[in-house]
């Protein structure tokens, strides 16, 4: 089998060089065991560091290097697409350019890709992120994937991927399709496998995830069972006015229950009934906008692989 690497990156300047030697080593000692071919596809997500001049320095590498900038910052998940869409071969690895990632698990993860499934996904059973910011949000946003979808996988938002590519069609690659890959493959049918896999604490840098991963995933699960055709946050934009509606309208309601049972007052007379029924018809109607504007989106896309953010592309072949 052959494989194409990609690693997204917004602002990893100081990670860059350390992360290239890391999988730069991995890799040959992969080759020297197996006959497969790699290539590397570095995507530069707009960052506002040096992150790009540090690529431009891996001309040296011993292995196929591509490096891309976009114009701007999209997402990981653009990065992600644009890297896929310039990819060579049909089995993809993916992981993220923070050095969380450990490249020396990348022999073992093939070992067990190649055993025959669609997708082998990581699982940082010892995390070694903050609790409160970064742990116990994935821990929620993992048990409600495993609670609304077929997956079963105990760590959805483990970037350090292996996929077939072919798997990934407009069915799967809508929104921020990277946070909930594994769900969305379970639930076409195709066969999620996981292992588990060192984490390693963030030294340079800063993550830009916390909380609201959790608001986004409980978005995607409900788009999922809905539509499953597009690539744009649209909904994300009017489920958040649709999540903040309904809490609102949950808050107001546990008030109400309060007021009834803890302070033995009646509430009827309070505006808490009207609050209660106007916040969750709110966040329904701006849940329903949202769908409706992504489905008007998504039918006014362009077809085919749109590669037009690309600032600038360097491919640095073998000699």
């Amino acid at each position: 089998m052959n494989y194409s690497v990609i690693v997204p990156l917004y602002n990893e300047e100081k990670n860059v060089k350390l992360l290239n030697k890391g999988l730069i080593d991995s890799l040959s000692r992969i080759i020297k065991n197996k006959a497969c071919e790699f290539e590397l596809i570095y995507v530069d997500d707009g960052s506002k560091d040096k992150t790009f001049d540090e690529l431009k320095k891996l001309n040296s590498n011993n292995v196929s290097t591509l490096i891309v900038k976009h114009r701007i910052n999209l997402s990981q998940s653009a990065a992600l697409n644009t890297g896929i869409n310039l990819s060579n071969y049909n089995n993809l690895i993916i992981l993220d350019g923070d050095l969380q990632n450990d490249p020396e698990d990348l022999e073992k993860m093939i070992s067990e890709y190649e055993k025959g499934t669609d997708m082998l996904i990581g699982w940082r059973r010892n995390r070694k992120d903050s609790f409160f910011t970064k742990t116990l949000p994935s821990i929620i946003a993992n048990y409600l994937v495993r609670l609304f979808s077929k997956s079963k996988v105990h760590d959805h938002g483990c970037a350090f991927k292996i996929v077939k590519k072919d798997s990934i069609d407009e069915v799967t690659n809508w929104g921020d399709f990277h946070r909930l890959l594994a769900a969305r493959l379970a639930n076409n049918g195709y066969k999620v496998t996981e292992v588990e896999v060192k984490h390693n604490p963030r030294v340079y840098g800063k993550s830009n995830y916390g909380f609201s991963r959790i608001f986004k995933v409980v978005i995607d699960l409900i788009y999922l069972n809905f539509f499953k055709s597009s690539k744009r946050q649209t909904i994300y934009f009017f489920g958040l006015f649709s999540f903040v509606s309904i809490l609102a309208s949950i808050v107001a309601f546990c008030i109400m229950l309060y007021i009834k049972y803890i302070l033995g007052r009646s509430f009827i007379l309070t505006p808490l009934p009207l609050l209660v029924v106007f916040f969750l018809i709110a966040g329904l109607i701006f849940l329903f906008i949202g769908i409706l504007a992504q489905l008007i989106i998504n039918q006014q896309m362009p077809k085919g692989n749109d590669l037009s953010f690309i600032k600038e592309k360097i491919h640095f072949k073998l000699k």
